[in-house]
């Protein structure tokens, strides 16, 4: 499958076990292809980057790298305005341009669409009970 994940599964993937760990593990193993952009890995440094994390330099560029390294990078030009959170809406016009099955989020402002352009938005337990069910 073809996924954009969130902002959200990249930060809880990294720092907790569970399903969006499950998820990234996917990508990993070769089993889904990821598609990011530069906005969305500057947004997971900006989170990162928080003090509530305690997160060092060297840990986010090192998350930043793994993530790099399992992903296919594109440039996004025309970012939409259709969430309700401006800042979701890069994530949007990613899926769009890496013709994307699937944006994996756990968050309610993307969640609420449930769909854009024929992408299905759903949460990281959704997604995985696609491929174990």
């Amino acid at each position: 499958m073809r996924v954009v994940l969130d902002t959200n599964i990249f930060f809880s993937s990294f720092y907790w076990a569970g399903n969006p760990r499950k998820v990234f593990d996917r990508i990993t193993k070769g089993l889904d292809e990821l598609f990011i952009t530069d906005e969305i890995l500057n947004e997971i440094v900006s989170v990162m980057e928080k003090k509530k994390y305690k997160v060092n330099k060297n840990e986010i560029n090192e998350y930043i790298k793994i993530i790099e390294s399992y992903s296919i990078k594109i440039i996004s030009k025309n970012i939409p305005e259709v969430s309700r959170d401006i800042d979701d809406n890069k994530i949007l016009q990613c899926a769009v341009d890496g013709n994307c099955d699937f944006i994996i989020t756990g968050d309610e402002d993307l969640l609420v669409l449930r769909e854009y352009n024929n992408i299905k938005i759903i949460k990281p337990r959704e997604y995985l009970e696609l491929f174990f069910n």
